[in-house]
């Protein structure tokens, strides 16, 4: 979704084009975050909704590995082949500001579910921005 930052980061890219002279100003990207590509959650679904006994309350899907925001927003602006600047300018959100780092154990999806991610982030990347065109 344009509302999530990989979503956002998408337009504005798609936006500024080829345009070397472009300034993107964004928050401060020295957060972890634990991203997941959307199939990898569509496949946990699926296998949750099929499992032939209970499952444990409460089941993390994430990419299970804190990644620095930054790796995020510089991958995406590689493959758009963004030829701009990148400008942190030290805001972000108050909400994201609270929480540095973020990361989740997936062992209990593994275990009862047999459930991996088989999506790492360039690969997620590169479909996120392919759905974008």
């Amino acid at each position: 979704p344009a509302a999530s930052l990989p979503g956002r980061m998408a337009a504005l890219l798609r936006a500024a084009g080829s345009d070397p002279g472009a300034v993107l100003r964004l928050g401060d990207l020295s957060a972890y975050r634990d991203f997941v590509d959307v199939r990898d959650v569509a496949r946990a679904v699926a296998l949750a909704v099929t499992a032939p006994g209970p499952l444990p309350p409460v089941l993390n899907i994430s990419g299970g590995g804190a990644v620095p925001v930054r790796d995020l927003v510089h991958g995406l602006a590689r493959l758009a082949g963004f030829q701009g600047q990148l400008a942190e300018d030290g805001g972000g959100s108050a909400r994201s500001a609270q929480v540095s780092w973020q990361c989740s154990d997936i062992g209990a999806a593994e275990r009862a579910l047999g459930w991996r991610p088989a999506h790492g982030l360039d690969d997620a990347l590169a479909a996120l921005w392919a759905a974008t065109s």
